[in-house]
């Protein structure tokens, strides 16, 4: 039998190199995107440092509830008139996060309750899920609220950034208790999220979110966003935001119903916006809440 010509052979061996060439590259991948994954569900604490100096946050009350068997611990400011709003942080942060959101509202008279979300700050749990999990600490953080004395129930609304946003527009679409919601910073769709930053590792990093139990086709609130039913919505991104929100081009704002704002702080990159305009962001947020509650 005649062997082989050695160009056949060549091909043949560079095809199996380029096979293996992928398999490790896909290998290598998978394991990058798991280690992302592992970081994005167990992120490092951040400290809680209650608020001083002349222009800090006043009367805030030490308080803890439960949500899924776990403590979640925060502050509270009692309402001056009737009202008050969950602020929900984002990822990697803590109640602190939202202390410049606190003090405009505080000062239009709501009620304001910052609280950490279990897995970060001083709350329970060593994981997060995302928007997934993080629903049920937002619906008991409403059932706190509601409960206080000074709270007349009907007239609570919910604030969130970025995570927290999105969390709150998950929960604002199936909880009827919220009256109006505020989400600044808001992705979409976490897998989209997900894609703008990983690139071609995506499909591990969302392989590891789902190994850790999150259900990432949940959190995705641009689908519900008519559910509202005409309670109040406001949406805030950033001109210069590189993250989803920006690349997405509103279109959480387009799959709303009315009534609906959006608003755009032209020089603010993501959680820029008290920085670029602290005016005019506190102006919409104290409007939008004043007017819905």
């Amino acid at each position: 039998m005649a062997s082989k010509k050695p160009g056949v052979r060549w091909v043949r061996v560079l095809a199996l190199l380029l096979v293996l060439g992928a398999v490790g590259f896909g290998a290598l991948t998978a394991v990058r995107g798991l280690r992302t994954a592992a970081s994005l569900v167990h992120p490092s604490r951040s400290p809680v440092v209650r608020p001083s100096g002349p222009e800090a946050l006043t009367g805030l009350e030490d308080v803890s509830f439960q949500s899924a068997g776990q403590v979640l611990r925060g502050w509270y400011r009692p309402s001056r008139d009737g009202t008050a709003v969950v602020l929900v942080h984002g990822f990697a942060a803590n109640r602190t996060q939202l202390l410049f959101e606190a003090g405009v509202l505080a000062a239009s008279g709501h009620g304001v309750l910052l609280f950490d979300l279990h897995g970060q700050g001083e709350s329970d749990g060593d994981a997060i899920g995302w928007g997934d999990s993080e629903r049920e600490d937002v619906r008991a953080a409403l059932s706190f609220v509601r409960a206080r004395p000074e709270v007349t129930p009907g007239r609570v609304g919910l604030f969130g950034f970025s995570m927290g946003g999105t969390t709150a527009l998950l929960v604002a679409q199936e909880d009827p208790r919220v009256k109006a919601v505020a989400a600044v910073g808001a992705f979409p769709d976490l897998a989209g999220d997900m894609g703008s930053h990983y690139g071609a590792s995506t499909w591990a990093v969302l392989w590891g979110l789902r190994r850790a139990g999150i259900d990432v086709g949940a959190v995705r609130p641009l689908d519900g966003m008519c559910r509202l039913e005409g309670r109040g919505l406001l949406l805030i991104n950033g001109g210069s935001d590189p993250d989803g929100p920006q690349k997405l081009g509103a279109s959480l704002y387009r799959a709303a119903c009315e009534p609906r704002q959006l608003w755009e702080v032209p020089d603010a990159a993501h959680g820029e916006y008290a920085r670029k305009d602290p005016e005019g962001y506190a102006r919409h947020l104290r409007e939008f809440f004043d007017r819905a509650l």
